[in-house]
């Protein structure tokens, strides 16, 4: 048998072997990213319709968890700060809705991000009409077999 024959032969034996060792962690990363894009959905959703309950179930409850909305002063550090800060932000909208268009999504190694544009659209209590356009960033922990929330990070974008 030649050289590259004998090479052939070989990477043939070992594929049957080494298929599934290469497919498992494409699978797993498409796998990842579904629950990460599943994940980021329910926070949308929880956040559209003020749902401070669905958030709680949405974000890991340590003092590591991060948030900085568009509105923030100072970026927000524990559980109980970002959930007070969701709080104060349903409460200032009767009605809203917030989503992002194709969001960029990497998961690697227990930890995601999800980058996109965050287009918000509400209204206050009085009635006034509001609508706003962030650069967002989330970051998620895999928890178990959950991907928790554990950063938000909105910034406005600028208006030209």
């Amino acid at each position: 048998m030649k050289n590259m024959d004998r090479r052939s032969a070989v990477a043939l034996g070992l594929l049957p072997v080494l298929t599934p060792a290469v497919l498992r962690p494409a699978a797993a990363q498409t796998s990842d990213e579904e629950a990460v894009r599943a994940a980021v959905a329910a926070y949308y959703a929880a956040f559209s319709s003020r749902d401070l309950k669905a958030m709680e179930v949405l974000w890991a409850h340590t003092a590591a968890v991060t948030a900085i909305h568009p509105f923030s002063q100072t970026p927000l550090f524990g559980w109980q700060a970002v959930r007070r800060s969701y709080e104060e932000t349903f409460a200032r909208f009767a009605d809203v809705s917030i989503s992002t268009a194709e969001p960029h999504i990497a998961a690697h190694q227990g930890v995601a991000w999800v980058v996109g544009t965050e287009t918000l659209r509400g209204h206050r209590p009085g009635g006034e009409a509001m609508a706003n356009s962030s650069i967002a960033t989330n970051i998620l922990e895999k928890q178990g077999d959950r991907w928790l929330m554990v950063l938000h990070h909105a910034s406005g974008t600028p208006r030209h």
